[in-house]
């Protein structure tokens, strides 16, 4: 990994706001041969870890690939500001990747905060926004050209929690959400799947953005008596709500979406995870089940990579876009040579795992499964 990060652009750094950016700096052929990407997000804080593993294995990805002559005659960088979940500072990073760092394309950004204002400035500076670490609708609208995603949506993963939840014959359940604008889109969409299921009674709360306060909701989510709720706020709060609604004396179940980050709440509930079941985005990445897990875990071994959830969605998000830099064999490492590789890359299985870019969804994959953790504390299909 060391000699990875040395042959790497990898930085992190806070930004200070108030700066002056060129427009459309980004818009020069990177140069070099060299295909700069940037990335903001979480290296410390509540989601931290999450951007970690996702970074760790996207970087090892391009290392693996430069190291057999790069992707359509490209070498691969990857330069990463850490946020901290910040939202000011995701903005100040995401300029900073295109005035200072030279980035022809946004990939791997996470956090409601970092991938809506990212988008905004990768629209604004005429860069593509790839990968994203999202489930936002706002991500998913056709007229968002510059916007590549790689994973499933909230709106997919909610469907997918009460279709689960409908068919063991659960009727009342209940949603944790976070106060910002992912997490009402959550909240919508937990409403209106709801109401498709015909559920006898749904019942939502709230905590504010990135705080782990969950003193007002606890009461009024268990009081309403759900069967199973559903918990879509960020992990510090998911994790203090599960602690504090056991402690109330609450014997349901509970579920989360995939952007909880699933490794990250057991870490923090130890034997109070056991039963949660989390909904995946990614396929699951132990046991070699599948090819892709296989390819997957042998790329681990020989990268120093810990296998997870996370670290497979920084697998993949890199290695697709490398293969679609691969096939295209742009002529020059600009923004419209590196989304014009991506708006024509033909349906592909990467390892058997079927990837398909709509133009419609702005996104290749739609895939959810469930998964529990185990009396092991271990994640199961």
């Amino acid at each position: 990994m060391e000699t990875m990060r040395r042959r790497l652009l990898q930085w992190a750094c806070a930004g200070t706001a108030g700066l002056a950016f060129p427009a459309l700096a980004a818009k020069k052929p990177s140069g070099d041969n060299v295909m700069r990407l940037g990335q903001s997000t979480a290296l410390t804080g509540n989601n931290g870890a999450v951007g970690r593993q996702f970074r760790d294995a996207a970087l090892a990805w391009f290392e693996q690939v430069n190291g057999q002559g790069g992707a359509g005659g490209f070498k691969m960088e990857l330069a990463t500001l850490d946020d901290g979940g910040v939202v000011e500072r995701a903005t100040t990073n995401a300029k900073l990747l295109t005035s200072t760092h030279g980035a022809a394309g946004f990939f791997g950004f996470a956090g409601p905060g970092a991938n809506r204002e990212g988008m905004q400035v990768a629209l604004a500076e005429g860069v593509p926004f790839i990968a994203p670490v999202s489930g936002m609708d706002v991500l998913r609208q056709r007229e968002n050209a510059n916007v590549f995603l790689l994973r499933a949506s909230h709106r997919d993963e909610i469907r997918q929690i009460i279709r689960h939840t409908s068919s063991t014959g659960i009727t009342r359940v209940g949603l944790l959400f976070e106060y910002e604008s992912a997490g009402w889109e959550i909240r919508d969409s937990f409403a209106q799947a709801a109401d498709a299921a015909r559920l006898a009674s749904s019942v939502s709360s709230s905590v504010s953005r990135g705080s782990a306060d969950v003193a007002a909701a606890v009461p009024v989510l268990t009081a309403a008596n759900p069967q199973a709720i559903i918990l879509a706020a960020n992990p510090s709060a998911s994790a203090a709500f599960v602690r504090a609604a056991r402690k109330a004396g609450y014997g349901g179940g509970f579920y989360t979406v995939s952007t909880v980050g699933g490794q990250v709440l057991l870490d923090q509930l130890g034997p109070l995870a056991v039963g949660i079941s989390v909904a995946q985005v990614v396929p699951f990445p132990w046991g070699g089940g599948s090819v892709i897990s296989r390819e997957f875990l042998a790329f681990c071994g020989d990268s120093k990579i810990t296998p997870d959830f996370a670290s497979m969605e920084g697998y993949m998000a890199a290695r697709w876009l490398t293969e679609a830099l691969k096939r295209a064999k742009p002529k020059e490492a600009t923004p419209a040579a590196l989304a014009s590789a991506l708006e024509k890359m033909p349906p592909i299985n990467l390892g058997g795992f079927p990837l398909a870019f709509s133009p419609d969804t702005r996104s290749a994959s739609s895939f959810v499964e469930l998964t529990v953790v185990s009396n092991a504390l271990k994640f199961l299909k």
